[in-house]
């Protein structure tokens, strides 16, 4: 359940740096100083927590080529249904009302592959969905390792291999919206952290490690902590660009999912009402959160409450309003088509559950 809090608060980090895009459009200020500046690195939290999620959920289909098909479709029940709920109305919208969506240029052959998660020039029907891209990629990988696990774990390190050359010798430009860079992109690294932290989990060494984690915690939160500061005051350049700024949230998130996994599981009232059910609801808001914010933020600006509200205002009522909104659609539409697209447990009468 730990790791339920952090996906939460991950998903809401990147909501609160998103929503200042939208305010700043509208009203032309700096919203509260940007202080959630940092807030992007949710992302990061999002990579590493998928290679754990991957590795300790399907460890049992490695070296079982018949639970391919398995594998693929859970990851499509995950990601599929809720993604294309929230892109295809996006794009029929921008096709056929071009102003709404005049920053993404939209076309039916780049619709189609937004929907496919085909990596492709210029900003997405759904700008968020670039992590998606390297999801993708990375079930690919994982996919190979189910099939023929040491054929595949030899790929995957050289395609962690092939990324560490092409950023250290910077062979491509650092941008994340960059086709080649859902191949070969920092945000891979992300993956393998996850696998690492997963068999760190899985392993006899894990016990032993309790008595340091709450101090490798703190450091990892101090961490964070100076980066968020840092990104504050300095903006992305803190570490002298993108690269290392990544590599660095990677590395503390990475470290502090692994103390989060030897905290004991037990309820926590409080936080499972608040971050516990937002993190239930992270990825619905991760996909809804911007076009809820424009929504609201168009509210906000008409008719009578344009008189009323400020600029600091409208980004705490827009955030509010795409948390309310992600919560609402995780409880009444993903949970209830995602219970219907699993297939239920065969039980045998003979054996039970």
């Amino acid at each position: 359940m730990s790791l339920q809090y952090g996906r939460g608060a991950a998903a809401l980090l990147v909501c609160l740096f998103h929503v200042y895009g939208f305010t700043e459009k509208y009203f032309g200020v700096t919203t509260g100083g940007r202080i959630f500046e940092g807030g992007h690195s949710g992302v990061e939290f999002f990579f590493v927590l998928s290679g754990f999620i991957i590795a300790t959920a399907h460890a049992r289909d490695i070296g079982q080529p018949h639970r391919i098909g398995t594998f693929f479709r859970k990851r499509a029940v995950r990601i599929l249904p809720m993604l294309y709920l929230t892109v295809v109305p996006l794009g029929v919208l921008f096709l056929t009302h071009p102003v709404y969506g005049a920053d993404r240029a939209l076309t039916l052959p780049k619709f189609i592959l937004d929907l496919l998660l085909i990596p492709r020039e210029g900003l997405l029907t759904l700008a968020p969905a670039w992590t998606l891209q390297h999801e993708f990629v990375f079930y690919l990988f994982f996919g190979l390792v189910i099939l023929r696990p040491a054929l595949g774990m030899g790929v995957f390190v050289a395609w962690q291999l092939a990324c560490l050359v092409t950023v250290a010798f910077r062979l491509v430009e650092p941008d994340y919206l960059m086709p080649i860079n859902k191949l070969l992109g920092v945000h891979n690294f992300g993956f393998a952290l996850g696998l690492g932290v997963a068999w760190l989990y899985r392993s006899a060494y894990f016990p032993h490690l309790t008595r340091v984690l709450p101090v490798l915690s703190t450091v990892a939160i101090a961490g964070l902590i100076a980066l968020f500061v840092g990104e504050w005051r300095s903006g992305s350049g803190v570490l002298g660009g993108p690269v290392p700024l990544t590599l660095a949230y990677l590395t503390c998130y990475a470290v502090l999912m692994t103390a989060l996994l030897a905290l004991p599981n037990r309820p926590r009232p409080r936080l499972d009402a608040t971050l516990g059910l937002l993190g239930a609801a992270s990825y619905v808001l991760y996909l809804i959160h911007e076009p809820v914010a424009s929504i609201a933020v168009k509210v906000l600006m008409a008719g009578p409450f344009k008189a009323y509200v400020g600029p600091n205002m409208a980004y705490i009522a827009t955030v509010a309003a795409a948390v309310v909104a992600s919560i609402i659609v995780h409880l009444f539409v993903e949970r209830p088509v995602t219970a219907f697209l699993t297939p239920k447990r065969r039980v045998d009468p003979a054996r039970g559950a």
